[in-house]
C-alpha cells in the first residue's frame, strides 16, 4: 500500500498542479478578453472607432471566446460600422458573422433588420427583399383581408378589389364617385396605390423608418392626428344646432343680412340683377351660413371649456409673464 502511494502520489500532485495552472491561465484569459472589450467600448465612446474595432477583433480571435460571445462582439462591430462609420458593406459582413455564430441570438431580429437595410443601402434591393421575405417575424403591417378578386400582387401580398375599393372610400365623396364609377380611373388609382406601397417597402428596407428626423415627423403627425380626433369627439361632436336657434339668429341679424344681400345685388350688372328676396327666401338662402356661424361660436365656447378643464386636471401652468415686453 505504501509502495502504491509512493508511485501514484507524484502523478496526482502533477495532475493537480497542471489543472490549477490551466484554471489560472483560463481565468487570466477571460480577464484579458473582458479588458479588451472594456477598452474597445471606451475607445468607441471617444469616437476612436478604428482603434476600437482593433480591440474588438483581438478579443474576437481569443481562443477562449465562446460562440455566443463572438456573436455579441460581431453585433457590436456591425453596429459601430452601421451607426458611426456609415460603412454598410462592412456592417453587413459583421451582422452575417453575428448570425452565423449564434443563429438564436436575442438580437436576431435587430440583426436581420439591419442586414436588410445594409443590402438596400449598397444597392442590393433584391437581396434585401429576399432576406426580408425569409424573416417571418418581420411581417411589418398587420395582414388585412378584404374580399374580392385579386387585382395586383406584390411578392406574396395580394391586393384584392375589396382592398382597393376600401382605399377609394377613404377619399372625399367627389373623388370616390370618380374612381368607383370608371374602371380606367380605378385602374389608375390601383397603379398609384401599388407604387406607393413599393416605395414604402423600399424606404423600410433602407431603414428610413428608424431615422431620427423621420421618427420625429411621424411622432408630430401622430400627435396632431390624435389631438384632432379628441377635439372632434369632445368639441365638434357635442355641438347641436336646432332650427329654433337658426331662426332666432336670423331674426336678430335680419337687417345685417338684408344689407349684405342688397350689396351683392348692387355689384351685379343690370341684366343679372334679380328682384329682392322675400324674408322667407332670404332665410332659406342664409340658413347654412347661419348654421356654420353658430357652430363656430359653440365650438369656441366648448373648446375653451375643455382647455380649462385640461389645464386644471393636468396641473398645467403657462408663464405668460415671460412674454411681456420688458424695458431694456
Amino acid at each position: 500500500m505504501n509502495i502504491l502511494k509512493r508511485i501514484f502520489m507524484p502523478f496526482v500532485l502533477a495532475t493537480a498542479l497542471l489543472l490549477w495552472g490551466c484554471s489560472e491561465k483560463k481565468g487570466k484569459n477571460l480577464e484579458d478578453i473582458g479588458s479588451r472589450i472594456s477598452l474597445a467600448s471606451q475607445l468607441s465612446s471617444k469616437g476612436l472607432y478604428t482603434e476600437a474595432s482593433e480591440e474588438y477583433k483581438a478579443a474576437l480571435n481569443h481562443p477562449d471566446m465562446t460562440d455566443k460571445k463572438r456573436s455579441n462582439i460581431c453585433y457590436m462591430l456591425g453596429n459601430m460600422y452601421y451607426e458611426n462609420l456609415k460603412d454598410y458593406e462592412k456592417a453587413l459582413a459583421w451582422y452575417i458573422r453575428a448570425k452565423h455564430y449564434d443563429p438564436e441570438s436575442p438580437a436576431l431580429q435587430q440583426i436581420t433588420e439591419r442586414t436588410v437595410t445594409c443590402l438596400e443601402r449598397i444597392g442590393r434591393s433584391l437581396d434585401a427583399q429576399n432576406v426580408l421575405s425569409e424573416a417571418t417575424y418581420l411581417a411589418g403591417e398587420e395582414t388585412r383581408f378584404f374580399p374580392g378578386k385579386v387585382v395586383a400582387q406584390i411578392g406574396e401580398r395580394k391586393i384584392t378589389m375589396g382592398e382597393l375599393e376600401n382605399e377609394i372610400q377613404k377619399l372625399p365623396p367627389e373623388y370616390q364617385k370618380r374612381f368607383l364609377a370608371n374602371n380606367q380611373e380605378k385602374l389608375a388609382f390601383l397603379k398609384q396605390y401599388v407604387q406607393k406601397d413599393l416605395l414604402f417597402q423600399m424606404a423600410q428596407r433602407a431603414g428610413l423608418n428608424k431615422e431620427p428626423k423621420i421618427r420625429e415627423q411621424v411622432g408630430d403627425f401622430e400627435k396632431m392626428l390624435l389631438a384632432q380626433q379628441v377635439y372632434k369627439t369632445n368639441v365638434m361632436d357635442k355641438i347641436n344646432i336646432t332650427p329654433e336657434e337658426i331662426r332666432l339668429y336670423f331674426d336678430g341679424h335680419k337687417e345685417e343680412i338684408r344689407k349684405k344681400e342688397m350689396q351683392e345685388q348692387d355689384s351685379k350688372t343690370s341684366d343679372t340683377k334679380t328682384a329682392p328676396l322675400s324674408e322667407e327666401d332670404l332665410f332659406k338662402k342664409n340658413a347654412q351660413l347661419i348654421t356654420n356661424t353658430l357652430r363656430a361660436e359653440k365650438a369656441g365656447q366648448q373648446e375653451q371649456k375643455l382647455f380649462e378643464t385640461l389645464l386644471q386636471s393636468q396641473n398645467t401652468i403657462i408663464y405668460e409673464g415671460e412674454f411681456e415686453n420688458k424695458n431694456p
